[in-house]
């Protein structure tokens, strides 16, 4: 199985090809030349006559910074997102990074200053990423290591003269903290994020262990009881201080804005659900298959029935609106009312869909039923919406 390698051309990454290579790996490498120094064009044609050489596959991009805020933030979304097309093309979910033990003490500094818990202190030799494995061989080197492994071996490499510069708060740690540490410093502040790292992860499990009720908001440590549950929920780990806030809040019905998701405390449980843009679906006849949310299917229960009528199409399918009503057995009832008496949390709401027909008329709802007219012992359509059946609750 192919593997891709990330290389820059740096000292470090060159090093980890190189190795790799050796080892005989089947290797695709991938470079991003963001074309923001005078140098980049160099470190680009260094990988390049590095594969024509070994005869290794060889992709780049050079995507073009036209945006504002950070840069750095963008560029690495940028350059994994390049990584992960590549390895899903190659048929792969092996993503090797050159990732060093400078890079994993400047981390934890960073992290420490930053005052935000991480998923893992410093960096993780493996981690997971959409499906893919980022792979780290290199974390027990110093960056003077590799380097003197490349000149050792006569490999070529090119420096960045923006890592010469204090414009990055990295660059600010290495130069002005980590620059001044021997090897056993290192080695002392590595063993001091092990220990670091074990104690997170017993407390996480502690944490897991109290998330089966919502006692755990008047614990001391709820705010990071809640960092646990909502990076199962987003992958994303958030601030002290606005776990705090957020906990303030969750001891009464709220819902909070989270970014791409939202958070919400409804009767004694928590919902966590990413915000989603589905767009009104317009059919002119029945399609039967998988669509954005939900299926159109040919056979199911009951309460997923409804019988669609000739004269009903075009038919729209479309998030819920206020004033939505639908015409049942028992009577004409607003959709916002079943959402009441069955105390469906306000996220789910936001997101059930109804069929309407070309008379502005609602026709069915999922896990409600079908209009009185739109009923049958034989019905041609079952709806299923896949946001109802998830389980998001806490």
């Amino acid at each position: 199985m192919k593997i891709i390698v990330a290389c820059s051309g740096g000292p470090d990454s060159m090093a980890l090809l190189d190795q790799l290579r050796k080892k005989d790996y089947a290797i695709c490498v991938a470079h991003v030349n963001y074309h923001q120094r005078p140098t980049a064009n160099r470190d680009e044609r260094i990988v390049k006559e590095y594969c024509d050489q070994y005869h290794l596959e060889f992709r780049s991009i050079a995507p073009q910074w036209i945006h504002r805020g950070n840069f750095q933030s963008w560029a690495r979304h940028v350059r994994y997102d390049f990584f992960f097309s590549c390895a899903k093309e190659m048929g792969t979910t092996d993503i090797y990074v050159a990732h060093q033990l400078d890079d994993v003490l400047e981390t934890y500094i960073f992290q420490k200053q930053n005052h935000r818990i991480p998923q893992v202190y410093g960096l993780a030799s493996i981690s997971y990423q959409h499906g893919f494995r980022i792979i780290r061989p290199l974390l027990q080197y110093t960056k003077m290591e590799l380097r003197q492994y490349c000149d050792d071996n006569s490999i070529p490499y090119g420096i960045d003269e923006s890592n010469l510069t204090d414009h990055y708060t990295r660059n600010v740690i290495r130069h002005h903290v980590l620059d001044g540490y021997t090897k056993e410093q290192k080695q002392a502040l590595l063993q001091e994020i092990n220990e670091q790292n074990e104690k997170l992860q017993k407390k996480r499990l502690w944490a897991q262990k109290q998330l089966s009720s919502l006692h755990w908001l008047d614990d001391p440590e709820a705010w990071f009881i809640l960092d646990v549950y909502l990076y199962e929920q987003t992958h994303k780990h958030f601030a002290k201080k606005f776990l705090m806030d957020m906990v303030k809040q969750l001891h009464g019905p709220c819902v909070i804005d989270l970014g791409a998701y939202e958070l919400e405390r409804w009767q004694d449980q928590l919902y966590c659900m990413k915000k989603e843009m589905i767009q009104p679906m317009h059919l002119n006849q029945i399609e039967y298959g998988d669509f954005q949310g939900f299926s159109l299917r040919t056979s199911g229960t009951k309460i997923e029935s409804v019988n669609i009528k000739p004269s009903d199409f075009p038919i729209t399918i479309r998030l819920v609106q206020p004033g939505d009503q639908i015409h049942m057995r028992f009577g004409t009832k607003k959709v916002s009312r079943f959402f009441v008496d069955r105390k469906i949390p306000h996220l789910i709401r936001k997101r059930w869909l109804v069929i309407e027909n070309c008379h502005n008329q609602v026709i069915f709802v999922p896990k409600i039923g079908c209009d009185i007219n739109h009923y049958s012992a034989k019905p041609n359509v079952f709806m299923v919406q896949y946001t109802l059946l998830k389980e998001n609750a806490k």
